[in-house]
């Protein structure tokens, strides 16, 4: 643009400098010759010069214009929504310090040989796992015939609209508390979700246990061997271990990392928020894939603990004495493990990891 008013401003004092000639040489021709068709002859000829420079100058600006606007970059109407760092959690924490130290084998050995004189008691929420009840009830009667004869499995069902609660009643070795219809108390899945996890260990402590298992019954599916990974580490070292999956890590809500700046928000109040201005960017699709989607990777069985401040992903084993004076809480739609773990932390210093090895599913 400054370029072009230079230009411009050339244009008009060479206009100038030509009228001046001009006039100059009417003043001559004048003195030289004085008859009128000279004079008309002499006037036609300067207004078709004049209307010949001006046009060009006209011209010669327009398209300089012209040029300039075309040439001229748009501005973006988005802009596209984008991460520094595409790391999962686990690749951007690793490695940790401090870490639970891992036993020797003969130790490892006594640690689950005394399991029977331990008292577990596992609990699970359900609600239409028809399917899924023969799997569960034959994996967790083998873990449970680990620890003391008075060790307890407790069911809490509502909801169902398929035969949960008549498949569970079978179960001789289950206590089942069905509950009905919870969804017109408790229209939030978080709240009610809550709502049967403090019911079920508040029971729990009733049978004054020193480990609680808590459990997805349609999800959990380990085996005895990666149950009893937990107690590879020096149990004075750790108060929940929480599982992981054969296939990509996917409880991420459940999920807050040690460090604050990797994954200590909840990832769907994240994306609500911006979907709320989801007009500005180009690819709103990719929020959850960018947020949630990043961290749902396989986590592989030799990598090692890792330390977070929350987590689930279907299964957890809890030192009692680490749960007292804590409560599960879904309100305000956030996962209800993440204050009762943040809670465990901050009243009874609680260590809080994902084994890899314990995997349910």
């Amino acid at each position: 643009m400054l370029l072009s008013g230079k230009y411009h401003q050339s244009n008009i004092k060479y206009l100038w400098f030509l009228i001046f000639i001009i006039c100059l040489t009417i003043v001559s021709y004048l003195t030289l010759f004085k008859s009128i068709p000279n004079i008309l002859s002499l006037t036609l000829t300067i207004k078709t010069t004049l209307t010949s420079v001006i046009r060009t100058s006209t011209t010669t600006t327009t398209t300089t214009t012209t040029t300039q606007s075309l040439s001229k970059p748009k501005e973006p109407s988005c802009i596209p929504f984008t991460i520094p760092d595409n790391r999962s959690f686990f690749e951007r924490e690793y490695p940790q310090s401090n870490l639970p130290r891992l036993i020797s084998s003969s130790t490892y050995r006594n640690v689950t040989q005394q399991l029977n004189s331990r008292r577990l008691v596992v609990v699970g929420c359900a609600r239409n796992v028809q399917s899924n009840i023969d799997d569960y009830r034959s994996r967790i009667e083998q873990i449970i015939d680990l620890f003391h004869s008075s060790s307890r499995i407790l069911i809490f069902e509502s909801d169902s609209s398929d035969e949960t609660s008549k498949k569970l009643m079978q179960w001789s070795r289950a206590e089942v508390f069905t509950n009905g219809n919870l969804i017109r108390s408790y229209p939030s899945r978080t709240d009610r979700l809550s709502y049967c996890r403090n019911t079920l260990l508040t029971k729990a402590y009733n049978y004054t246990p020193d480990y609680i298992l808590v459990t997805d019954v349609d999800i959990f599916s380990t085996s005895v061997s990666s149950f009893l990974s937990n107690f590879q580490y020096d149990t004075n070292d750790w108060a929940v271990m929480t599982a992981s999956t054969n296939g990509n890590y996917y409880d991420i809500w459940a999920l807050r990392t040690l460090s604050d700046s990797v994954m200590n928000f909840d990832v769907w109040h994240r994306i609500w928020e911006l979907e709320r201005s989801a007009a500005k960017y180009c690819n709103p699709s990719r929020f959850t894939d960018l947020i949630i989607g990043i961290h749902q990777k396989h986590i592989s069985t030799e990598h090692g603990l890792i330390e977070v401040r929350s987590a689930f992903s279907g299964a957890g084993l809890y030192k009692v004495n680490s749960t007292y004076g804590c409560q599960y809480d879904g309100s305000h739609s956030t996962c209800e493990h993440v204050p009762f773990h943040l809670c465990m932390r901050d009243k009874n210093r609680a260590r809080i990891f994902i084994n890899p090895q314990f995997i349910v599913r």
